[in-house]
């Protein structure tokens, strides 16, 4: 049975379940108002065919009007279901999707607001009820039955229309529709009143009836006692009832999303940002889903920002930008500034086609920059066939210098392992040059408010570009500045002098060092 099925057939067995309220209410609790409007009712089969027939035409009108809506939406639903736009549905389909159960209350409260104003005036002897009878009779009619009815008619429906509200509001956009909207304040007043207040009203009317018919004394003790206890079994079954039908729709429309939540919200904190939640309600709970996914929606779209921002960057350096800010400006720091450069690439990348030698070079970096981040570096910048390392910044390090040293010794072993893919594959090999210098350098973001870089500026690194340079012609893998071989402890480095050189801005030359080895 289809939804839409299940939505007419709750509301044909409310509807009647409703008739038979409101015939023994009048049966058995309030007689006085029976008695009054003989009209109405007097017994005869004239009364019951009258009842059951208008009873019946509204009931199937009420019916014909819902199957309508609900075939305009079915065929609606079959349309987005196989592949149409949602751009294609008019507004007045997403207004009738969400205000569907609202709809369907709104219209059997109708029919039987006809029926109480039919039968209140006097049923087929048009106009013979007095005012007070007639307001009697319509309350009775209306409030104790139609609004009961109507009332559950809405929770079921609500109930098993959330399974369709998703196909109209894929985006979740149903609060944007005021009308139809039921807050769970609403609903939870609602409830009260068919649990608490039409409970209260029939006690208090049929108390008053059997007071009646004790200050009038034709009525013996017995029989006011028997019509007592048919009124309390009738109000106890069907508050019963209504309270377990009232309770279970309560606990399926209001528990059910935020057990959704708990879960989601938990999978969230473990780290799943795929998460997402339908929206089945136009409620508060409709909204808090709506954020809950707008929530972690942002949440994954910063992951994937800080991700992507760590491809630029390196992901310390990222940390401290989204800890501090992005802000211009810089600090002089000590740190030491590595250079590395393979030779003479121009070479290779003419004689390659240009897809191979990015797939080169991106193996080759891949296997560089696992180097410098093992060694606590960052990789400030590529140049194409070129890379600039620092250390000691932003993370503070007073072993930079080692560090860096460390780094280099170990590119070449790893540039060894990867020339040996490289000869399997029967490409070129490689051959790089690293320049190591140490000292004071700024470090910070350089740029505009639109963008920026964070980068390192000073003599190390200008003096690691040109310590890079001199490998090739000393044919030297590795040279440290004198500054940084200061700064390694006897033992922990190979070193060996080779001469000085001449810097440009200093009046001194400065040693230059190779490296050899690393120790322990």
């Amino acid at each position: 049975m289809t939804d839409y099925r299940r939505i007419l057939l709750s509301m044909l067995l409310i509807n009647l379940a409703g008739a038979f309220i409101i015939f023994f209410y009048f049966a058995y609790i309030d007689l006085e108002t029976l008695n009054a409007n003989k009209a109405f009712w007097r017994g005869t089969r004239q009364d019951w065919s009258s009842f059951a027939v208008i009873v019946s035409i509204f009931g199937l009108v009420a019916l014909w009007v819902v199957w309508r809506y609900g075939s305009v939406l079915q065929l609606w639903e079959v349309r987005l279901t196989t592949g149409e736009s949602l751009s294609t549905i008019p507004d007045r389909i997403r207004n009738l999707a969400a205000a569907y159960p609202l709809l369907i209350a709104a219209v059997s409260l109708v029919g039987w607001t006809l029926v109480g104003l039919f039968f209140a005036q006097g049923g087929l002897m048009i106009g013979t009820a007095s005012g007070r009878t007639f307001l009697r009779t319509f309350i009775g009619i209306v409030l104790i039955g139609g609004l009961t009815a109507s009332a559950l008619i809405f929770f079921a429906s609500d109930n098993v229309w959330r399974n369709r509200l998703r196909v109209f509001f894929p985006d979740g956009n149903v609060n944007r529709k005021k009308l139809g909207r039921v807050t769970v304040g609403q609903r939870l007043v609602a409830t009260f009143v068919l649990t608490g207040l039409v409970p209260l009203i029939t006690l208090g009317v049929a108390a008053r009836n059997n007071m009646l018919y004790v200050m009038q004394g034709n009525v013996s003790e017995g029989e006011i006692l028997a019509g007592l206890q048919v009124t309390i079994l009738f109000i106890v079954s069907v508050g019963v009832f209504s309270n377990i039908f009232l309770s279970t729709l309560t606990a399926r429309n209001l528990l059910q999303p935020l057990r959704r939540l708990d879960l989601a919200m938990k999978r969230v904190g473990s780290g799943d940002l795929s998460e997402r939640l339908p929206i089945t309600s136009n409620d508060e709970l409709g909204d808090l889903t709506r954020h809950f996914n707008q929530m972690v929606a942002d949440l994954d779209q910063s992951q994937k920002m800080r991700d992507l921002f760590g491809r630029y960057v390196s992901r310390e350096v990222a940390e401290q930008m989204l800890k501090n800010g992005a802000n211009l400006g810089g600090e002089c720091v000590a740190a030491t500034a590595l250079f590395a450069d393979i030779r003479d690439f121009t070479g290779l990348s003419e004689r390659l086609p240009a897809q191979q030698v990015v797939d080169i070079l991106n193996r080759y970096y891949t296997r560089m920059v696992d180097v410098i981040v093992n060694e606590g570096g960052i990789v400030n910048k590529f140049g194409g066939d070129s890379l600039l390392a620092i250390f000691g910044v932003p993370i503070r390090q007073p072993d930079h210098a080692l560090r860096a040293v460390q780094a280099a010794w170990q590119m070449n072993r790893a540039l060894a392992e990867f020339n040996a893919e490289q000869a399997a594959l029967g490409l070129p090999l490689l051959t790089i040059g690293v320049g190591i210098s140490s000292g004071e350098m700024v470090a910070g973001n350089i740029g505009g408010q639109a963008r920026m870089e964070y980068t390192v500026i000073g003599d190390p690194v200008n003096l690691a570009s040109r310590l890079q340079s001199l490998t090739k012609e000393w044919g030297k893998p590795v040279l440290l500045s004198e500054e940084t071989q200061a700064q390694l402890e006897p033992g922990l480095a190979d070193v060996k002098p080779c001469e000085r050189i001449a810097v440009r801005g200093k009046q001194q030359p400065t040693m230059v060092f190779a490296l050899d080895g690393v120790g322990c």
